[in-house]
C-alpha cells in the first residue's frame, strides 16, 4: 500500500512504533491477542467468531501506521487461524499441513481487506481525520466494514468449503456470521484506536475528570440494570451514549462504548440479557446488529457535534483575529507619535481622525472636533482655512499635493501630505490628511549646516591635511595645511595625480593601488618630496567611498606629518639598543660576579669548618662562637650568591610556546610533595587556562608562590591556599590566596625588591629574593604581579598573562 493513502500524519505514534520491526513485533502479537480473546465466542469448533476484535485492530492498524503495519497482520493472522485453532500439545501434523494452506489464505484476505478499506476510507474522507466529522463518521463505520468484512468473508468462508470444512447448507450462517463478526470489531476497536492516537488526544483541557468519572459509574449502574436481567431495557443505552456523545466527543465516547459491548458480550455469553436467543451465535448475532447500529448513530452524533465544534472555533477564531486586525489598524493610525491623520468628503465634513489631529485642533483653535463637524467650523483663522481648502479644492480633482507650514505658537513644523480618496468606481469621494511634526528634521537639517561650517573651519585650518581623490589618484580638493606641509598650495595641486609628490615620480602611486585592492589604508607610513625637493614622512589613513550602485566614487584621506616623530624613534631605538647592550652587560656581570664569589666562599666554609672541626671545644668558648658566626655568615653568604646568579639566569634561555597550567601546578606540588605533607597544607586548585609561556619558568613561579605561602604560614591555624585563574579583558588573571600572616599595607611593594626581608631571619628564614624572581618571570612573559594582603588574615598574590 503507498503511503499516501495512510492518514498517519493526523496521528500521534509513539517513536517506538516508528521503527519498521518494533511495529511488526507488536501488531503481530496484538492481533494474535485480540484474536484469541474473540475465538472464546466461536460456532464449529472455533473457525468462526461472531465478534472478531482483531479485525477492527488491523484496520486501524493500517490507518494510524500505513504500510508498517500490513506484516503485522499478515504474521497474526496466519498465526491466529493455524496455531491458536489447534491444541498444540496434541498437534496432529496432517490435520494442520491440511489447515495451513485456509490461514495463508484468511491472513492474505485479511492485508487485502485492510489495504482496500483504508483506500476506500481515506479517500473518501479526503484525507482528512475519519472522526472529524458526521460524514467522515459515517464513512469509516459503514463503508470500511462493508469493504473489510465483505473482502475476509468472502475469502475465509471460501477457503473453508473448498476445503471441505464446511458442508454446501451453512456455507450462508458461516458467511453471515464471519461478515458480521468482522464488522463488528471495526465499529468497536477502529474509532477507540482512531480517536486515541490522534494528535491531541492527550490534551487534559479536554476531559473534565470528576464530570467523567461520574459519568462512568452511571453506566456501569445502567449496564448492570440492563444486562443482568432478562427485561427488554437496551434501549437506554441510546440516551447514555448520546449524552456522552454531546458532552464528550468521540474519544471518551469511544471508551464508554467498549465498556458497554463488554458487559453486552459477556451477558450474552453466559446466556443472559435482552439479546438471549436458542442458539448462542443467533443472540450473539442479534447484539452485533443492536451494538453496530447504536455505535454508528452514537459516534455519527459525536462527529457532528465535533464538526460543529470546530465551526465556532473557527467563528471565534476569525472574530477574534477581526477584533486584532480593527485594533491593530486602529492603532497603526494612533501608534505613529507626531502625526495627525484624518479624512475629509466632498462637503469638507470630517470622515474620520486619530487623537493626535483631536489634540492638535484644540490645542491651536480651542474646539473639540467631532465626526460630521466641517472644516470652516473648526478653522478661525481665515488665511489658514483659505489655504486649505485651495489645496482640498486640487486635491478634488486628483493631485497629490505636499505642503510645510510653520505654527509660531509653538515653534513647529509641520509637513501636510493630502491625497484622494478613492472608491471601487475611481470616483473621488475625499480626501485623507496626514500631517508630520517635520520640527526635528528641520532643525537638523539647520544643524547640518552649522555642522558643515564647523567642518569647513576644521578643513581649512586642521593642521593635518584632508583631501579628496578620484579611484585613479587625481586630487579634487585638499585642504590648506597642505602648503604648510609641502609648500604646494592646493590649487597647485587640485586635478594633478597624487604621483606628483613621490620622490620617483616615473612609478605610479603605490597607496592608490593599495586602497583600490582594500578599499581601506590604515596609519600608512610614505615619503613625500616637498616642493623644495626635501624628503618627508607622512602617516595616511584613507578610505575608498562608493555610490549606491556599489562602484568606487572618489577616496576620503587624510595625512599627518610624523617626520619628526620618526626622528624621535630613530633615537629612542638607538637608546633602547645601548640599554640592551648595558642590561646584557649587567647580566653577565652579575653571572660573573656571583659565579667567581661561589669559589672563595666555600674556601672560607670549608677552612672553618676545619678549624671547629680540630679546635678543642672547652679551650675557649668565645673562639667556637666566632667560629658560628663564621660558618653562618658563610652560608648565608652562599646562599645569598646562589640567589643572585639564579635571578641573573632567569629568561636567559626562554622559549614561549603552548603549556597547560594545570600541569604546571601539578609538576609544582609533586616536587613540593613532601613539604606539603609535613606542613599539612591543603591546596585547592580550579580549572586552569592555556597560556603562551615556558613551562619551566612558570614551575619556578608557582614554586615560590607556594613556598612563600607554605614559610609564611600561622603556626596555630591549618595552611590553605587556593589557585585560580579568570579572563580579563586579553589576559588571565591568576591568584594563590593563602589564609597566612599576610603582608603590611606599607610593605606590599617592598616584597618584591631583590634580597628585601620583610619579617625577622631567626622566626622566617630564607634570604628574601622569592617575590623578585617571581616578578621577572612575570616581566619576561608580557605581564604584571601585585598583591594584596591585609595583615593577619592571608595574602593574594595576583599576576597577569597574555591569553
Amino acid at each position: 500500500m503507498k503511503s499516501k493513502n495512510s492518514l498517519n500524519f493526523s496521528y500521534s505514534i509513539p517513536s517506538l512504533l516508528r521503527s519498521t520491526p518494533i511495529a511488526v513485533l507488536v501488531v503481530a502479537t496484538l492481533y494474535i491477542l485480540l484474536a484469541k480473546i474473540s475465538f472464546l465466542l466461536t460456532i464449529d469448533e472455533s473457525t468462526v467468531s461472531p465478534i472478531f476484535l482483531a479485525a477492527g485492530f488491523a484496520f486501524g492498524s493500517t490507518l494510524i501506521l500505513g504500510r508498517n503495519a500490513l506484516i503485522g497482520i499478515w504474521i497474526g493472522s496466519l498465526y491466529s487461524n493455524t496455531l491458536l485453532s489447534n491444541d498444540l500439545a496434541n498437534l496432529d501434523k496432517t490435520l494442520f499441513l491440511n489447515h495451513l494452506p485456509i490461514a495463508f489464505f484468511i491472513s492474505i484476505g485479511s492485508v487485502i481487506a485492510s489495504i482496500s478499506a483504508t483506500i476506500i476510507v481515506t479517500r473518501f474522507c479526503e484525507k482528512e481525520h475519519p472522526l472529524s466529522n458526521g460524514k467522515n463518521v459515517l464513512t469509516l463505520l459503514i463503508l470500511g466494514p462493508i469493504a473489510y468484512s465483505t473482502i475476509t468473508s468472502l475469502i475465509g468462508v471460501a477457503s473453508f468449503f473448498l476445503n471441505g470444512s464446511i458442508p454446501v447448507e451453512q456455507f450462508w450462517y458461516t458467511y453471515k456470521t464471519w461478515w458480521l463478526g468482522d464488522a463488528i470489531g471495526i465499529i468497536l476497536i477502529t474509532p477507540l484506536m482512531l480517536s486515541w492516537f490522534s494528535k491531541d488526544s492527550f490534551n487534559t483541557n479536554n476531559f473534565n475528570f470528576l464530570e467523567i468519572t461520574l459519568y462512568g459509574l452511571a453506566t456501569i449502574l445502567l449496564c448492570f440494570g440492563v444486562f443482568f436481567q432478562y427485561h427488554d431495557l437496551k434501549y437506554l443505552i441510546l440516551p447514555l451514549l448520546f449524552w456522552s456523545a454531546y458532552r464528550f466527543g468521540i474519544q471518551i465516547t469511544t471508551l464508554f462504548i467498549i465498556i458497554i459491548a463488554l458487559f453486552a458480550i459477556i451477558t450474552t455469553a453466559q446466556g443472559i440479557g435482552p439479546f438471549n436467543e436458542e442458539r448462542i451465535n443467533d443472540s450473539i448475532l442479534f447484539l452485533d446488529l443492536f451494538l453496530s447500529v447504536t455505535i454508528i448513530c452514537s459516534l455519527f452524533l459525536a462527529g457532528i457535534i465535533s464538526e460543529r465544534k470546530k465551526t465556532e472555533d473557527s467563528i471565534k477564531t476569525s472574530e477574534k483575529r477581526l477584533r486584532e486586525n480593527q485594533t491593530l489598524l486602529e492603532s497603526t493610525l494612533e501608534s505613529p507619535k507626531g502625526v495627525s491623520i484624518y479624512s475629509l468628503g466632498r462637503n469638507f465634513e470630517y470622515l474620520s481622525f486619530n487623537s493626535q489631529h483631536s489634540i492638535n485642533m484644540k490645542v491651536m483653535y480651542g474646539i473639540d472636533i467631532a465626526l460630521g463637524m466641517k472644516l470652516q467650523d473648526c478653522m478661525i483663522n481665515k488665511d489658514e482655512l483659505d489655504d486649505s481648502l485651495a489645496v482640498l479644492s486640487k486635491v478634488f480633482l486628483g493631485e497629490n499635493i505636499t505642503t510645510v507650514r510653520h505654527f509660531e505658537f509653538n515653534d513647529s513644523y509641520w509637513e501636510f501630505r493630502t491625497s484622494p480618496i478613492v472608491n471601487q468606481n475611481d470616483e473621488i469621494i475625499g480626501a485623507t490628511v496626514i500631517s508630520t511634526n517635520i520640527s526635528k528634521k528641520i532643525k537638523a537639517e539647520e544643524a547640518l549646516k552649522k555642522s558643515e561650517e564647523k567642518y569647513r573651519n576644521i578643513f581649512e585650518n586642521i593642521q593635518d591635511v584632508i583631501f579628496q581623490i578620484d579611484p585613479n589618484g587625481i586630487f579634487w580638493s585638499i585642504s590648506p595645511s597642505i602648503k604648510d606641509i609641502t609648500g604646494y598650495t592646493p590649487e597647485e595641486l587640485i586635478g594633478k595625480p597624487t604621483n606628483v609628490l613621490q620622490t620617483d615620480e616615473e612609478k605610479p602611486d603605490a597607496v592608490i593601488k593599495i586602497i583600490q585592492e582594500k578599499f581601506i589604508l590604515k596609519n600608512f607610513e610614505k615619503l613625500v618630496k616637498t616642493k623644495s625637493g626635501e624628503l618627508i614622512c607622512v602617516s595616511l589613513n584613507a578610505k575608498m567611498i562608493f555610490d549606491k550602485n556599489g562602484i568606487p566614487h572618489h577616496i576620503d584621506a587624510i595625512a599627518q606629518d610624523i617626520t619628526q616623530r620618526k626622528k624621535d624613534e630613530k633615537e629612542i631605538a638607538n637608546q633602547n639598543q645601548k640599554l640592551q647592550i648595558q642590561n646584557k652587560e649587567l647580566e653577565q656581570f652579575a653571572y660573573i660576579t656571583s659565579h667567581d664569589l661561589q669559589e672563595p666562599l666555600l674556601t672560607l666554609k670549608y677552612f672553618s669548618e676545619l678549624i671547629k672541626a680540630d679546635f678543642p671545644k672547652e679551650t675557649n668558648e668565645n673562639i667556637n662562637q666566632y667560629l658560628n658566626f663564621i660558618l653562618e655568615s658563610s652560608n648565608r653568604m652562599q646562599r645569598l650568591v646562589k640567589g643572585l646568579l639564579d635571578y641573573s639566569r632567569i629568561g636567559s634561555q626562554i622559549e614561549l610556546t603552548k603549556v597547560d597550567c594545570n600541569e604546571i601546578v601539578n609538576n609544582t606540588i609533586s616536587t613540593l610533595s613532601d613539604t606539603i605533607q609535613k606542613t599539612e597544607t591543603q591546596i585547592i586548585v580550579d580549572d586552569l587556562p592555556q597560556v603562551q609561556g615556558s613551562s619551566v619558568e612558570l614551575i619556578q613561579l608557582f614554586q615560590n608562590l607556594i613556598e612563600n605561602a607554605i614559610k609564611f604560614r600561622k603556626k596555630e591555624t591549618p595552611l590553605t591556599i587556593n589557585i585560580t585563574a579568570k579572563q580579563v579583558e586579553d589576559n588571565w588573571q591568576f591568584a594563590v590566596q593563602d589564609n597566612g600572616i599576610g603582608i603590611e599595607e606599607q610593605n606590599k611593594e617592598k616584597a618584591f625588591i631583590i634580597f628585601k626581608r620583610l619579617n625577622n631571619r631567626d622566626e622566617y628564614p630564607g634570604i628574601g629574593i622569592g617575590l623578585s624572581i617571581c616578578k621577572k618571570i612575570v616581566a619576561l612573559h608580557r605581564g604584571s604581579i601585585w598583591v594584596e594582603s591585609t595583615i593577619g588574615q592571608g595574602t593574594i598574590v595576583y599576576f597577569n598573562l597574555p591569553k
